[in-house]
Parts: structure tokens; C-alpha cells; sequence
């Protein structure tokens, strides 16, 4: 039909415009009798409820339903709740003053440090030998140690095992070696690669190499000793690497000690090796930080010491040449990170590098940075002071003041360190701080039993360095004695030779004690001498061990002069190998208790 506009059209047919013209006619025709009776004053209850029913909305529009439905950065303002302007009192909830809303990713990939949770696939899959080993040392970087992500990690790794090349293989080798995920077919598959490229390795390479087996669990067989070898030869045969490479280098050395004697050679030759390359390099294109270590890695392996047998002075001369270098940089080395401060600190007073310039720039910033440092730091940095004779009691006091902050963080190392600061100052100092103080009481929490033995030798030679005046120093010493005795096969000959000066000043009243001591170290002295091809001990160490002897009165060890005679063959030894005048006037003095006889 025509319909109210005259018009034949087929409602499929109606455009937009003509279809709301026919629902207002048709919507004005049903409501024209309902009009004229509310006119004529008959309207009842029914007839508005079928007005209002008539006026009544069906459909919501989506957008309408609910503001909460927005975008969470966009706010609508409601007038009625809302008495201030959104805009201006929080300008962060406009959306267009932020970033673009997108997925978390790195590299292309899902974020590992945000999988945990968001959940989802990380397409390990996918990843190809870079992107595994950028994201494998993200992962360690950033503390993620879900063991779900380092079996994807490891079994993707052993698929691209074979077409994996240098670089790459070894940041992977040495991510998995930094999360500790030992594996024991991907230890095998990597090792086995990693002989295969060890010819093409540059210096970096080996570098990154060395810094993966830190970890001694991923130092297998003789992988070290061939890296070693490698590294010696990249260092004779080419002149091309840089100062900041050869740097890394000697860190990565740093970490892998301690090494058996023959390693420990091969390790000591390369750092000759490396230290006549860096004295051919700018110096000053290294960072103080990178300075700080380069100075305590040859200071570590017993480079910078003026017994060594060795002609060669280049790790002397390097050590040295970085001293001067960091003169005026002390305090931008202690504004970027204070623990640099204790560690080239505890390196200048363990190579005896006395840079008068240099340590006192290096007191002054650890006195300001003391309020900075962990407790680690706080107390090497007290040691190393204590140990090169630094007397100001302003570091004493800030570096006290931070122990006492820090004292529940302390390991058994930090206790030995601090003690053997503080008990070496006057006695008020040291019951203040450690004795009644709290070094010992995180060292009574802790217990002599998590000591090792390293530890238990460094306390009882600070015990043995404090006055005779101080309070507690007996009762500290008897119960370290307890646990030290059952644990002196643990000992090497250096620290027996320690623990022997150590009771020479202490005169326990146990002689079997003392005696067990000793002789322990007469025999660590003699299978030093089979396993090192005759080398002789240590003069310095020589010279602890007989001025130990000596000073024992008569009544706890009748036999002093005898033990002292029969070390003479090896005292000889010592004087031949470059000792000091200090070692050996202690060994002269030691030998006054002998009888006069012919040797």
C-alpha cells in the first residue's frame, strides 16, 4: 500500500531518512487518541501506564551502559559526585600524556621478567642463538630463576648447539654457569662445543669463557688449562686488544682462585702476560673501577709480593702504574660505588703499595662514604686501614658506627675482618665494638662453627694483636681454640704458620694443643715442599712459624730449640728464595732459643 506518505515503498527498500519520517507518523498516529482524551481531562492510572509504556527504551547503546567500561586512564566527570577537575588536580589520568598501551616485550618476545605474571608462551621455539643468550642473561640479571624458563632455555640451547658460534656460545655457557643450572647433557654438549671454537676465540671470548667457569661446577677436566693456553697464545702472538679487554681479562682470572699449584702457574704466567700487555696500553682509558680491580686481581694471585721467585717486575710496575693513575679519582671511584673504596683499600695494605698521596685521598672518601658501605665493605675497609697503620680515629668511628647498623648482615669473614681492625686500636675501641659490642654478638649468634678456616686463623690473630688490658679477650680466645683443634688438617701451611705466631703471643695452657699445632705444621711444610717439585715455603710464613716456636716459654714446650733445629734445612731454603730483611731478622731472632751446634 501507499502508506500515511503516498508513497509504494517496500521497507527494504527505504533509505534512512525516510524510514524515521514513517515510524514519527506511524508513532503520532497511535498516539493521537490517547492525546485527545488526556485533552478532554479523561485520563485515568491505565492510560498514562500505557503512555509510559509507549515512552519506554528497549535498547542500551553498548557505550552507555556503564562508565566503568572505558579506558581505566579516562575519567568521566560526574557533576554530581565529582567537586574538582580531574584534569587539573591528577594530569596523569589523561590518556594522551602517556605511553601508548602495548604488549611487555623484549627482543620481540614476551618478557621473561614479567611471565611469571602474565603468563603465556615465551616461544622459545622460535629464539635463535642471539636472542637465547640476550634473554638468558637478562634472566640473570634480573633475578628470574623459574626453573620452567631454564629447562626451555636449556633444551633450546642444546638444539642450536651445533650452529651456535662465538660470541654468542659463550655468553650462553656462561649465563647457565651465573643461574647455576647444571645440566649434565648441556654441560656436555657446551664443553664439547666450546673445544671445537676454541681456536677462533678472540680475547673477549676467553674472557667471557673465564667468567662462566667462576663457577666450579661447569669447570670440567682440563677446559681451564686449555683456555689458559689459548689466552697465553693470543697474548704473545697479536698486539690488537684493547686496555679495557685486557682489563676484563684479569677480572675474569680474579674469580676462578683458588686453583691447584699447576693451574695456579699457568693463571700466574697469563697475568705476566697481561700485565706487560696493559703497560703498553693508555691507562687512563680505564675506568677507576676497572683500575680497582685490575690492582686487587694481581694482588689476589700474589703478583705485587717481593718474595716471589719470578725476575720479571711487569705486575710490580703495572700495580704501581695504576696507584698513580688513580690519584684525584677516589672520589668519583667512591660517589659511583663505596665498595671500590674497601677493596682497593684492602689491596694497597695486602701488596704493601705504600702511596702516600693515594692513601690518604682514600681515608678521607672512605670517612665520608662510611655511612654508605654494607657491612662487607665496612668491614675490609677497616681491616685493610688497621693492616696498613692508619691511625685516624675519625674512619674508626664512622666505620664502628656502620658496623653496628649492619651487624645482623655479617658473614663469619666480615666478623674475623672487623675484629682484626678493632682489637689492633686502644682497648676502649675494641670492647666497645667487638668484644661488648656487636661483632660479638653476631659472632656469638652465628657460632664458631660457621668459621671456616680461614676465618678461625684471621680472628685468632686479631685476638693475639689486642692489649693484654682488654676484657674478654681469654674467654674468646679458649673457645675458639675448642673448635680450631679437631679442624687443623683443614689448615694449609700458611695459616698453621699464622695460628703458631698467633699462640706465641697467647701461651695457651693446653701443650697438647700447641703441640698437635705444630706439628701439623712441620708436616704441611714437608708435603708443600714434595708437591711443589722442592720449592720452598713462603719466607714470610717461615718466619711466622719460627717466631711461634720461639716464643713459647719452656714449661708448655720443653722442646723449642730441637723443633727450631730440625727446621733449619728449610729455614735455608727461605733465606735462598728473595726474602725480605724483615723475615729474615725474625728468623735470627727465632734462632737465639737454639743450642749452639754446627749448623
Amino acid at each position: 500500500s501507499a502508506g500515511p506518505l503516498g508513497v509504494a515503498l517496500q521497507p527494504s527498500h527505504r533509505t534512512d531518512k525516510q524510514q524515521t519520517q514513517v515510524n514519527r507518523i506511524m508513532l503520532s498516529t497511535a498516539m493521537e487518541p490517547i492525546a485527545s482524551r488526556c485533552r478532554q481531562g479523561a485520563c485515568s492510572g491505565a492510560l498514562l501506564h500505557q503512555i509510559a509504556r509507549h515512552q519506554q527504551r528497549w535498547y542500551t547503546p553498548p557505550s552507555r551502559r556503564t562508565w566503568a567500561k572505558q579506558h581505566w586512564r579516562i575519567r568521566t566527570p560526574r557533576p554530581m559526585l565529582d567537586r574538582f577537575d580531574l584534569s587539573r588536580e591528577q594530569p596523569h589520568k589523561e590518556w594522551w600524556r602517556e605511553r601508548r598501551i602495548a604488549p611487555a616485550t623484549f627482543f620481540g618476545f614476551p618478557d621473561v621478567t614479567k611471565v611469571g605474571l602474565r603468563g603465556g608462551s615465551l616461544y622459545v621455539e622460535q629464539m635463535d642463538a642471539v636472542t637465547l643468550a640476550v634473554l638468558a642473561d637478562k634472566c640473570v640479571k634480573e633475578n628470574v630463576w623459574d626453573p620452567e624458563i631454564w629447562m626451555k632455555f636449556s633444551w633450546r640451547a642444546q638444539q642450536l648447539s651445533t650452529y651456535t658460534h662465538e660470541p654468542d656460545l659463550c655468553y650462553i655457557f656462561r649465563a647457565f654457569a651465573r643461574a647455576d643450572w647444571f645440566d649434565q647433557n648441556l654441560l656436555t654438549t657446551y664443553l664439547g662445543r666450546l673445544h671445537r671454537r676454541l681456536h677462533m676465540f678472540q680475547l673477549p671470548d676467553v674472557a667471557v669463557l673465564l667468567e662462566a667457569f667462576s663457577n666450579p661446577r661447569f669447570r670440567q677436566g682440563n677446559y681451564l688449562q686449555k683456555a689458559l693456553t689459548h689466552m697465553a697464545l693470543l697474548l704473545q702472538h697479536r698486539d690488537d686488544a684493547k686496555a679495557e679487554e685486557l682489563a676484563r681479562t684479569c677480572v675474569a682470572l680474579r674469580d676462578i682462585r683458588p686453583q691447584p699449584t699447576e693451574v695456579a702457574r699457568e693463571v700466574q704466567a697469563g697475568l705476566e702476560l697481561l700485565a706487560e700487555a696493559l703497560l703498553l696500553r693508555e691507562l687512563s682509558e680505564l675506568s677507576p673501577a676497572e683500575a680497582v680491580n685490575v690492582l686487587n686481581s694481581f694482588v689476589l694471585w700474589g703478583m705485587v709480593s717481593r718474595e716471589r721467585r719470578e725476575k720479571s717486575t711487569a705486575a710490580i710496575d703495572l700495580c704501581w702504574a695504576l696507584a698513580r693513575e688513580l690519584v684525584g679519582k677516589i672520589r668519583e671511584l667512591g660517589r659511583e660505588k663505596p665498595e671500590h673504596l674497601a677493596t682497593l683499600a684492602l689491596a694497597l695494605s695486602t701488596g704493601a703499595i705504600e702511596h702516600e698521596h693515594l692513601w690518604n685521598e682514600l681515608a678521607t672518601n672512605i670517612e665520608l662514604e662510611a655511612y654508605r658501605m654494607p657491612g662487607l665493605a665496612a668491614a675490609t675497609a677497616a681491616h685493610a686501614a688497621a693492616k696498613a697503620g692508619h691511625r685516624g680515629y675519625k674512619l674508626y668511628e664512622n666505620l664502628a658506627r656502620r658496623l653496628g647498623e649492619e651487624a645482623q648482615k655479617l658473614s663469619a669473614m666480615d666478623c674475623a675482618h672487623a675484629a682484626n681492625a678493632f682489637l689492633r686500636g686502644p682497648g676502649n675501641i675494641a670492647e666497645k665494638v667487638v668484644l661488648k659490642g656487636p661483632v660479638g654478638e653476631r659472632i656469638l649468634q652465628i657460632g664458631f662453627k660457621t668459621f671456616d678456616a680461614e676465618a678461625l686463623t684471621l680472628l685468632l690473630d686479631a685476638l693475639s694483636r689486642a692489649r693484654p688490658s682488654v676484657w674478654g679477650v681469654e674467654a674468646m680466645a679458649s673457645a675458639l681454640l675448642e673448635e680450631l683443634h679437631p679442624r687443623l688438617s683443614d689448615l694449609s701451611f700458611n695459616q698453621l704458620a699464622s695460628t703458631a705466631r698467633s699462640l706465641g703471643y697467647l701461651q695457651p695452657e693446653a701443650p697438647e694443643v700447641l703441640r698437635d699445632m705444630l706439628d701439623q705444621a712441620v708436616e704441611a711444610i714437608e708435603a708443600r715442599g714434595a708437591e711443589r717439585e722442592g720449592q720452598s715455603a713462603p719466607p714470610r710464613y717461615v718466619a711466622m712459624l719460627c717466631q711461634g716456636i720461639a716464643a713459647q716459654p719452656t714449661r708448655l714446650l720443653p722442646d723449642a730449640a730441637q723443633r727450631l733445629q730440625s727446621l733449619l734445612p728449610k729455614i735455608d731454603s727461605a733465606l735462598d728464595a728473595n726474602a725480605t730483611a724483615l723475615s729474615a731478622v725474625q728468623i735470627l731472632a727465632s734462632l737465639a732459643r737454639c743450642s749452639p751446634c754446627k749448623e
